[in-house]
């Protein structure tokens, strides 16, 4: 009978491969949670997409409304108006400033110097989901009558935020 001598280099072979395998397999997983976080961020972000251009909706109809509601329009150069848009009344230099700054809100009587109405709005929705999206809307009234609006949302009024999205609607 033929004896196999076992030679000492052969020894601990088992645990090499062992430890080679379970490191291919923690990179495996290493990269398949890279890929589920990174698909989780691209997925909130096309929700907070959606409040941002809700909310620059929100802020655009109002001005709309309140543009059209009477003659002269609130957003008049010649008298300073009130609007109320979802359920915050804003005149010029209201307590509520314009989010994200500590500018005072302007609504008409600017003069012809002047002819820009600036205000924004917080929308703090409640639920299983809070959002607190806002808006800031310029509406300037032009010399021939007509009036440009420009909306911008945003899906949080927390200007630091890194994940921060605008979405902009533009009449003229």
């Amino acid at each position: 009978m033929l004896k196999i001598k076992k030679s000492k280099n052969e020894a601990g072979i088992t645990l090499f491969i062992a430890v080679v395998i379970m490191g291919i397999l923690l990179f495996i997983s290493f990269a398949v949670l890279n890929i589920t976080l990174k698909a989780n961020i691209f997925a909130t972000s096309g929700r907070d997409s959606q409040y941002a251009f809700y909310a620059a909706d929100a802020g655009l109809e109002c001005a709309i409304y309140w543009d059209s509601r009477s003659d002269p329009s609130e957003f008049d150069i010649s008298t300073a108006g009130t609007i109320t848009c979802a359920g915050q009344t804003i005149t010029t230099n209201s307590q509520n400033p314009i989010p994200g700054t500590t500018t005072p809100s302007l609504i008409g009587g600017g003069g012809a110097a002047n002819r820009t109405s600036k205000f924004g709005l917080r929308f703090n929705l409640v639920g299983s989901n809070p959002v607190n999206s806002c808006v800031i809307v310029t509406v300037t009234k032009k010399v021939d009558g007509t009036t440009d609006i420009e909306s911008r949302g945003y899906n949080t009024c927390d200007t630091n935020n890194p994940r921060r999205i605008e979405r902009g609607i533009e009449i003229k």
